[in-house]
């Protein structure tokens, strides 16, 4: 039987999804009884908060292996968002210990190498680092940028005709879909684990790398909004946008970090591309399927 934490998620669902299809038991682990049973109708459901060490103890005992992530998304209003995921990270490792968890495999970041600089990817650094400590077979899997971020340039597209955010628009950037993530976990938590000491470290780097003046070339043509261009926002314009939409002080200051550090190279992918370093849904296809759709096109 294998447990994945987050299971109503982007990931989590897809990882439920790729280890049924593998013929395995699984327990879903979530806060919402209803979503469980809506997201993950054929797996075992069990409910905790994330941050609650001795509900996932009981949730990983007897676990084959154990799905383990800290949320991706920022808490917009929260005043110590680092600390949230310290706390998320302390109750998972933690649990994982208890019920002597033997495979794990982790949600990581791109970036995740490095201890500071990198907005809330420090606090995956932080988890890469606690569960090393317990000495058991273990991947991490560093995700490159989510194409589903591309989602939030919806109402820019259609108000403005822009695609703005504060990226070089020729910085490439390894775009990575969510379902692809949680099916490479699946897979990895299906193989036996790294052998001899040490983590194994894959990075998830999508279809192929992108800049933002790539994707919007992309949109451009797949939307029929030939007039589409992008627009790098200076970081002060972005910051004031985030506070403005009541985006927390704390959360403002993690996400203009994440600006500085893919703009500097600070957070890059370090892996070489492979068939494993690779996932295989591109940009056109997320476009087509995911963007089309929100910007009331079929």
């Amino acid at each position: 039987m294998f447990v994945v934490t987050g299971a109503t998620g982007r990931t989590g669902t897809a990882v439920v999804e790729g280890l049924l299809k593998a013929g395995r038991e699984v327990r879903a682990v979530g806060r919402s009884a209803s979503r469980l049973r809506e997201e993950t109708p054929a797996a075992q459901p069990f409910v905790a908060e994330p941050t609650d060490r001795d509900a996932l103890a009981r949730a990983f005992a007897g676990a084959e292996g154990v799905y383990a992530m800290v949320q991706p998304n920022y808490i917009p209003d929260s005043d110590d968002f680092p600390g949230h995921q310290r706390r998320i990270v302390e109750a998972i490792s933690g649990a994982l210990g208890d019920a002597r968890v033997a495979r794990v495999v982790t949600l990581s970041s791109w970036g995740a190498g490095k201890p500071d600089g990198t907005g809330p990817v420090a606090g995956l650094h932080h988890l890469e680092q606690a569960v090393n400590r317990l000495g058991v077979a273990t991947t991490h899997l560093r995700a490159g940028y989510f194409m589903e971020n591309l989602l939030g340039q919806v109402p820019a597209i259609l108000d403005r005709g822009v695609m703005a955010a504060p990226f070089g628009p020729d910085v490439p950037m390894p775009f990575v879909t969510a379902p692809d993530i949680g099916y490479a976990a699946a897979e990895t938590l299906l193989e036996p684990g790294p052998a001899g000491d040490g983590p194994e470290i894959r990075e998830i780097q999508g279809e192929r790398d992108l800049s933002m003046s790539d994707v919007v070339r992309v949109v451009a043509r797949l939307a029929g909004r030939p007039e589409l261009r992008y627009v790098q926002q200076p970081i002060e314009e972005f910051a004031a946008d985030q506070r403005a939409a009541g985006v927390s002080e704390n959360v403002t200051a993690l996400m203009v970090e994440v600006a500085h550090a893919i703009n500097s190279g600070h957070t890059r992918a370090l892996q070489p591309r492979t068939a494993r370093t690779s996932t295989p849904t591109s940009i056109e296809q997320f476009v087509t399927s995911v963007m089309l759709p929100a910007l009331g096109q079929s």
